[in-house]
């Protein structure tokens, strides 16, 4: 009988053994196709598929830059010409109110004033001060234009 009690103990335990053994092979081999990495063409397709997806929206962002960026030049350049054909014409009536007091204080002068008035002083360093003004903006102007 102590045989037949060691015979039993000892097929229980490598019973139990053996359906521990296949219980962590089945886990192990579970795991193994749940954790496996995926195989060279699986995972090139999947990279691929996502470098698509970036480059798509990469070219989406892209797009809406450069069309922003066109929208903001337009209005820039606008604005610019605006500002620019403003200052000039009030460049050029100034410019021609300074012409006339110079015409008027000249035919003072000739009337016999001995004094010279102050402003007519200031005349050609306005008019310098003027044209110098004109050609910056005529600069600028072509700058935008280009």
């Amino acid at each position: 009988m102590a045989s037949r009690e060691m015979n039993g103990k000892e097929g229980s335990k490598t019973r139990d053994f053996l359906a521990g053994a296949f219980i962590g092979a089945l886990a192990g081999a579970a795991a193994a196709l749940l954790f496996a990495p995926k195989s060279g063409k699986d995972l090139r397709t999947t990279i691929n598929g996502q470098t698509n997806n970036i480059l798509e929206k990469t070219d989406k962002v892209k797009e809406r830059a450069l069309s922003k960026s066109n929208e903001l030049a337009t209005v820039a350049k606008e604005k610019a010409t605006s500002v620019v054909q403003s200052v000039s014409h009030q460049s050029h009536e100034l410019l021609e109110k300074v012409k006339d007091k110079q015409i008027g204080n000249e035919s003072a002068e000739g009337e016999g004033a001995d004094s010279q008035d102050p402003s007519s002083m200031n005349s050609d360093e306005i008019q310098r001060k003027l044209a110098e003004t004109q050609r910056a903006f005529d600069e600028t102007e072509l700058k935008l234009n280009h």
